[in-house]
């Protein structure tokens, strides 16, 4: 079979899966092979008799398959079917924070198989991810075919310290991804994820009960009770107390205690304002602390900057522990980093060897 012949083979075989194939599919397969140079009809070639015929249909499809990834990056229309086709491995890995992400890859999430149907609409919880700083819940949501527009959760609840906290959500809240990571992944089904903010770490052991009530515009009660251990997250934690410390704007401030987990670097500042230990209840000093702690950034060995980890609000996530103590959180430090740099502002920095 010379060129040609497997040329005009190919365009057969694309126009027979136009009805197996959305259209888009099939024309942009088309507009592909249009733009494939033909061989002069007047170019001699060696012809022999192939023994392995089953060869050329397995080629044909090989080279199809290659042709539709292709037309990905040729035809818009393509591209976007492409990307909104449903994701079908682990729900981390497509959408959610990126130090649980992190934590995903690392083989450190729980598994989860509980659902819940009201109101035709359903919920399924399929991974949790839980250390000392994090807790996050990976679900997927499914609603009924005649809903339309953008369909989100309005409003949960879920158990603290012996408390129900009740949250409430906009559109444009449940876009912004910080308590709730929500994606839409085709159809009517949603991907999100749940991780609340809590400043105290986290116990050995712990049963979240989440209850979502309000979806897509409809009241419903869908509740989980969702046993989680950080054990296998502890295995892989580190913490170390380096207890160094410097000055900066009249205040000492020192490098108490440094937590590593898969998911997050959590940093434990002490403070101390002429050599008295300050009451952070008071409001002028207290403002002064928080500026002090905007303006602190931490980089790795190689230098590069460790990002904030928002809370609920959008706002760096960190806060007052006791009554001269502050954190301050940030995604996971690179596992190959041999050191952490901490810097306050141009005179102060620390720079801690890790081990």
């Amino acid at each position: 079979m010379n060129e040609q012949q497997v040329d005009k083979e190919l365009r057969q075989f694309a126009k027979r899966a136009t009805g197996d194939v959305p259209a888009q599919f099939s024309a942009g397969i088309d507009q592909v092979l249009e733009s494939l140079p033909l061989p002069s009809r007047h170019a001699q070639k060696k012809s022999y008799v192939r023994k392995n015929n089953w060869l050329i249909p397995v080629a044909c499809l090989i080279v199809g398959m290659f042709l539709l990834i292709g037309t990905g990056f040729v035809s818009p229309i393509m591209a976007h079917m492409l990307k909104t086709l449903p994701y079908v491995g682990s729900i981390f890995g497509f959408i959610g924070d990126s130090g649980v992400k992190e934590a995903n890859q690392q083989g450190l999430t729980q598994p989860l198989d509980q659902t819940e149907t009201d109101q035709g609409i359903t919920v399924a919880l399929k991974e949790a991810y839980y250390d000392r700083l994090n807790l996050s819940i990976g679900f997927t949501v499914t609603f009924p075919s005649n809903g339309s527009g953008f369909q989100h959760i309005e409003k949960l609840s879920y158990n603290w310290g012996g408390q129900s906290i009740t949250r409430t959500f906009t559109a444009e809240e449940a876009k912004k991804n910080y308590l709730l990571h929500w994606r839409h992944v085709g159809g009517n089904t949603y991907y999100g994820t749940f991780q609340p903010f809590f400043m105290e770490e986290l116990p050995q052991e712990f049963t979240l009960q989440l209850r979502l009530q309000k979806m897509g515009g409809v009241e419903g009660n869908w509740s989980f009770e969702i046993p989680l251990s950080r054990t296998s997250a502890d295995e892989v934690t580190k913490v170390m107390q380096p207890n160094v410390l410097g000055q900066s704007r009249g205040y000492t401030l020192t490098v108490e205690q440094i937590v590593r987990t898969p998911s997050a670097t959590r940093i434990v500042f002490g403070v101390q304002a002429e050599g008295e230990s300050i009451n952070l209840s008071d409001e002028e000093k207290w403002n002064q602390i928080m500026l002090l702690s905007n303006a602190i950034r931490v980089f790795d060995s190689n230098g590069i900057p460790l990002s904030s980890i928002t809370d609920e609000n959008g706002n760096r996530r960190g806060g007052v522990v006791g009554e001269s103590r502050f954190t301050k959180d940030f995604h996971p430090i690179s596992a190959n980093s041999s050191s952490i740099t901490i810097a306050v502002d141009q005179q102060l920095r620390f720079e801690i060897p890790l081990d």
